[in-house]
């Protein structure tokens, strides 16, 4: 397959529409609430996913590294309202990671910096595939299956997990609390940490 008919591929076509408009729904996220939040992100989240496994493959055709738009401040942007969206819920226990501790089993990843990690790579492709030079797009499009493989596929699988049970065990999306409230007594029963590292206790006593 040559370089046009590889980047204007009908899968690779399909991939950027649902990244651009994964990366625009992050960038206007704070419109939401917590509850429309996580019932959206559950419906591009794994269209997403399955997207990206359509992708061919291809090799760089330059030798130099792809230029990067994302700065620091727009990932710290996504970050933030993600944070602020999510409130208590934001963190989750991970499992099948290489980081979780020895003593208690856990790992706690938060799911504003997954999202803006994925958001950093895709942001930069769709800039970059979009610059119309087919060579720039074709090392954009390597290089982006090359991170999906290596680093932000497997965020985005532990996300879909993250959101699935936001959604569906019976968490309570409508309290949510904010940095600001960390000094006020809370009851920490609900919050999607507690009922996850509640879950794994149970197991380990079957």
């Amino acid at each position: 397959m040559d370089v046009k008919s590889l980047v204007y591929n009908r899968n690779v076509v399909e991939f950027v529409t649902v990244a651009k408009e994964f990366c625009a729904f992050l960038e206007s996220c704070e419109n939401h609430t917590a509850k429309s939040f996580v019932g959206a992100c559950n419906k591009v989240l794994p269209l997403l996913y399955y997207k990206a496994t359509l992708l061919p493959e291809t090799e760089p055709l330059y030798d130099e590294d792809t230029e990067s738009f994302v700065t620091e401040a727009d990932y710290s942007s996504i970050e933030n309202k993600v944070e602020f969206i999510l409130g208590q819920h934001n963190h989750y226990v991970e499992v099948n990671d290489p980081r979780i501790d020895e003593l208690t089993g856990y790992f706690t990843a938060s799911i504003a910096e997954y999202l803006a990690d994925i958001y950093q790579d895709l942001k930069n492709f769709v800039l970059r595939y979009h610059e119309g030079n087919e060579y720039v797009m074709n090392d954009a499009l390597w290089e982006c299956i090359s991170n999906f493989k290596d680093y932000w596929g497997i965020r985005l699988a532990n996300l879909i997990r993250a959101f699935h049970i936001l959604a569906h065990n019976n968490i309570d999306l409508d309290k949510i609390e904010h940095p600001d409230e960390e000094n006020q007594e809370r009851d920490t029963s609900d919050w999607f940490i507690t009922k996850r590292q509640q879950d794994f206790d149970q197991n380990e006593l079957i």
